[in-house]
């Protein structure tokens, strides 16, 4: 169970590491960022909310800034730019399991919503996962 608590913690969280290409992401406002995540799954008895701040300097978001970045590896498909929405497939191998989703990420320079839904294959267990995140700039780095 430890690798799925990797991945949902980092499906949880913009990585700062940004690998945005310019045709697969949209543009937001770099600086310090207040992003709250709401995750549902089968795993909690209630919804999980987590509020962070974190400071983001790339101008650029894509769906690999928003893939899990421990225990596995995870390819994109379906990428899609419109307007300021980007949307993706992905899937993932943990090593210990699978997962399958799909999700995407609306800004509007200094304030951007996304949401992202998994089904997961994990030793033997299958479930499903819904996150929903809100964030906004509150000032500089």
């Amino acid at each position: 169970m430890r690798i799925v608590t990797l991945s949902i913690a980092s499906l949880l969280t913009l990585s700062t590491a940004h690998l945005a290409i310019a045709d697969d992401s949209v543009t937001i406002e770099p600086g310090l960022w207040e992003v709250s995540t709401t995750m549902t799954t089968p795993m909690s008895p209630q919804p999980r909310v987590q509020t962070q701040q974190e400071c983001i300097k790339d101008s650029k978001i894509s769906p690999q800034d928003l893939a899990p970045s421990d225990g596995g590896e995870c390819s994109m498909s379906d990428i899609n730019v419109s307007n300021n929405t980007l949307s993706w497939s992905m899937q993932c191998d943990t090593g210990g399991g699978a997962m399958k989703g799909h999700g995407s990420f609306e800004s509007k320079g200094d304030s951007g919503s996304g949401n992202m839904t998994m089904n997961m294959n994990i030793e033997g267990q299958s479930f499903s996962m819904e996150m929903v995140w809100k964030g906004h700039r509150v000032g500089s780095c």
